[in-house]
């Protein structure tokens, strides 16, 4: 029997991947996964067990080279869903790794309310379990720093929040081969070259008694920090309290590059379910 695929709309929450089976027939239930689906933008986040006991809550500046690397096995990417039938591909706009060789898409089926994913070019099979379907309206945003260049998003579902914060200098071209971060990071000449590889974030967080605070992030001193996003005079741009490589905090001025959604619920404090 068919079973139809789900349309996008069935997809808004947060989802959490209880198995991953790999090609090679390898299986992993112990990475932690989580999955925040938007309108169409959404943001991804995979640690492995006992990150926090290898790095601490320090900033990167105060990471040695085996903490480093130790972060570097994260992975953790945001972007945009596209559905074309029965295929669903995750256009990766901001990427804590070099862009892969072939893009990222399969097919999603349900099965007793676990969402089922099937790797389209590589063969793989994921189960995804809701961890919260929020009856409030979703937003999300498309940020641009034009500061410094770089490009950010935020995405809202109820309490839930995803922030993403990519580098200044992008890691590769999508579709070339490029080397993995693991061994440019292993391979840098100096400390603050590693620092630089691993300055981007892909952060959680959960809006409670007005704070949006992080709980999950790729960098170590952001978690339990407070995102504080306030829309300014003009209405077409975002200041959200970011922090710098030294986990000093600043302010940073995102320019709204595109809202999808009810635009309030960007600075809106209150939780919602």
């Amino acid at each position: 029997m068919h079973v139809p695929p789900p349309s996008l709309t069935d997809l808004h929450g947060i989802w959490r991947r209880t198995l991953v089976r790999e090609a090679d027939g390898s299986t992993d239930s112990t990475t932690s996964t989580t999955w925040l689906q938007g309108p169409t933008l959404f943001t991804d986040l995979r640690q492995p067990p006992n990150l926090a006991e290898a790095v601490g809550g320090r900033c990167l500046a105060e990471l040695d080279r085996p903490q480093l690397l130790v972060l570097s096995t994260q992975k953790a990417f945001a972007g945009t869903l596209e559905q074309d039938g029965e295929v669903f591909r995750w256009v990766r706009r901001i990427d804590l790794h070099p862009p892969a060789s072939l893009p990222d898409a399969g097919t999603l089926h349900f099965e007793d309310g676990v969402l089922i994913e099937h790797g389209l070019y590589e063969d793989y099979l994921e189960r995804w379990e809701p961890a919260d379907r929020p009856a409030a309206d979703p937003v999300g945003a498309v940020l641009e720093d034009p500061a410094d260049g770089c490009a950010g998003q935020l995405v809202r579902l109820g309490s839930w929040f995803g922030y993403v914060r990519d580098r200044t200098e992008p890691l590769g071209t999508p579709g070339l081969p490029s080397t993995p971060l693991t061994e440019r990071v292993l391979g840098c000449a100096g400390h603050a070259e590693a620092v630089t590889l691993l300055d981007c974030e892909v952060s959680l967080g959960r809006i409670r008694a007005g704070r949006w605070e992080i709980v999950r992030s790729t960098l170590p001193h952001r978690v339990g920090a407070e995102l504080r996003p306030e829309a300014t005079r003009s209405g077409d741009a975002l200041r959200i309290l970011d922090a710098d490589p030294n986990g000093s905090g600043r302010s940073r001025e995102w320019r709204l590059a595109h809202v999808e959604g009810p635009p309030r619920l960007l600075t809106d404090d209150r939780s919602r379910s």
